[in-house]
């Protein structure tokens, strides 16, 4: 389960339309609920490594994730920006 706030959604719908490169694949965050029940699933088999491990791993992607949206922001940015000096 993979989701996007919907300003986020926007952005990215927007780099897929000017064919991005960095829009490929399309960035998204594993849902909180899901990582939430991979450190309970988790917790018995890893000695309860994966309550500290899962969330250090969520707040990583989403990090990345992150970094990837506003890389996709600054390209739309700089594309309107080009396309307005042409005009």
């Amino acid at each position: 389960m993979r989701f996007l706030p919907s300003e986020d959604q926007v952005v990215v719908d927007r780099a897929l339309a000017l064919g991005l490169q960095d829009a490929f694949p399309a960035p998204a965050y594993l849902s909180p609920p899901l990582c939430t029940a991979l450190s309970f699933i988790l917790a018995v088999p890893t000695l309860g490594f994966s309550l500290v491990l899962v969330p250090i791993l969520w707040v990583a992607q989403y990090d990345q994730t992150k970094h990837r949206i506003m890389n996709l922001r600054r390209q739309i940015e700089q594309d309107s920006y080009r396309v307005g000096l042409s005009d």
